[in-house]
C-alpha cells in the first residue's frame, strides 16, 4: 500500500491537487492505498516550508510558486512547470510623484501600504522587505516617518467582488498581477509603477530573486516596461528519492485530468495563464527534473 500526501496550500493549488488525487486513486496505485490532497494555514507559509516538509518527507508532492523559490534546494526535483505569468508590482498614487524606491526613502514618504506582512510567510513579503533594504530602508523606518503596512489583502483576491484595497491607501506592493484585485485596482486608481534598477535587480539575484518585465499595457496605466521580480511558475516538486514509479503515476494522473484542470483556469484573470500543455510541462524546471518525470516525457514524446 502506498499513502501520499500532496501539499497544495492555496485555493488554486488545491484545485489542481484535488484533480491530481482524483486521477491518482483511478490509476495504478496498489489496492488499499490512499491519497490526499492536503492544505492549511497560513497558505504562504506552508508553501515557503513546503520544500524542507518534502525532504523530510511529511509530504511526498508539493506545489509552490514563485518557480525561483526552488532553485538551488538540495534533495527536490521538478515533476512539473505550470505556466503562470507573474510579476512584482510596486504601484504608488500618482499624487505622491513618486518614480522610485529612492524616493521614498530620500523624502521619508509616510505611506500606506497594502502589501503581504512577515506574519504571512508569504515569499512577497520576504522578497520586499529585502528590496526595501537594498534601497536603504526598512519597514520599521516606514513606520518611523508615519507610514504603515494595511493588513487588506483580500481573502480571495480573484473574485470581482472581494474589495481589492483599503481606499486609504497609498501604495500596493504585490504579486498575483493577473488577478481581478490588480485589475480593479489599477482601473479605479491612478498609479505610477515603479520600476527596481538594474544594479538593485543585480542584488536580487544574488539573493535568489529572478528580475521580469511589468509589461507595458498589463494593467491599465502601465505605459512602458516595467523592470521587476519575477514571481512566475506554479512548480510541481518532489523529493528526489520520491520512487520512479510513483513519479510516473503523479504525471499520469495529470495528463488524464489536464483538460478537468485547466477547465478550473480560464478567463482573462485566469491563475494559471494558459491551458496545461504537456510538453511545456518539463521545460526551464528550477531544479532538475525527477528521473521517472523526465522517463515519462520522453517514453510519451512530449520532452
Amino acid at each position: 500500500m502506498v499513502d501520499l500526501k500532496l501539499l497544495c496550500p492555496g485555493g488554486n493549488f488545491t484545485n489542481v491537487g484535488s484533480l491530481l488525487a482524483h486521477g491518482l486513486a483511478r490509476g495504478g496505485l496498489p489496492r488499499g492505498s490512499t491519497v490526499s490532497a492536503v492544505t492549511g494555514t497560513p497558505y504562504a507559509e506552508l508553501a515557503s516550508n513546503g520544500p524542507d516538509l518534502v525532504r523530510e518527507g511529511r509530504y511526498q508532492v508539493a506545489i509552490t510558486t514563485p518557480a525561483w523559490h526552488l532553485a538551488g534546494r538540495e534533495g527536490l526535483r521538478t515533476l512539473a512547470c505550470f505556466a503562470h505569468d507573474d510579476q512584482l508590482v510596486l504601484a504608488v498614487r500618482k499624487e505622491f510623484g513618486v518614480a522610485s524606491l529612492h524616493d521614498v526613502r530620500d523624502r521619508r514618504l509616510p505611506l500606506k501600504i497594502s502589501m503581504p506582512t512577515r506574519e504571512s510567510g508569504h515569499p512577497a513579503a520576504t522578497a520586499l522587505e529585502q528590496i526595501f533594504s537594498l534601497y536603504g530602508f526598512t519597514v520599521a523606518d516606514l513606520e518611523s516617518w508615519g507610514g504603515r503596512i494595511l493588513h487588506d489583502r483580500p481573502k480571495y483576491p480573484n473574485l470581482p467582488e472581494s474589495v481589492p484595497v483599503d481606499p486609504s491607501f497609498d501604495a500596493v506592493f504585490d504579486e498575483a498581477v493577473m488577478t481581478w484585485r490588480w485589475k480593479r485596482i489599477s482601473e479605479t486608481y491612478d498609479l505610477d509603477y515603479l520600476p527596481i534598477e538594474e544594479d538593485v535587480l543585480a542584488r536580487c539575484a544574488e539573493l535568489g530573486m529572478r528580475p521580469g518585465v511589468l509589461r507595458k499595457g498589463r494593467l491599465r496605466g502601465v505605459e512602458r516596461d516595467v523592470p521587476t521580480i519575477d514571481f512566475s511558475g506554479w512548480v510541481l516538486y518532489c523529493a528526489e528519492d520520491l520512487p520512479d514509479g510513483i513519479a510516473r503515476m503523479v504525471l499520469e494522473a495529470l495528463d488524464e485530468q489536464k483538460d478537468q484542470i485547466s477547465a478550473r483556469f480560464t478567463g482573462p484573470t485566469a491563475a494559471m495563464t494558459s491551458p496545461i500543455d504537456m510538453r511545456g510541462l518539463p521545460l526551464d524546471p528550477p531544479v532538475p527534473l525527477h528521473p521517472g518525470a523526465a522517463a515519462f516525457y520522453e517514453e510519451k514524446g512530449y520532452l
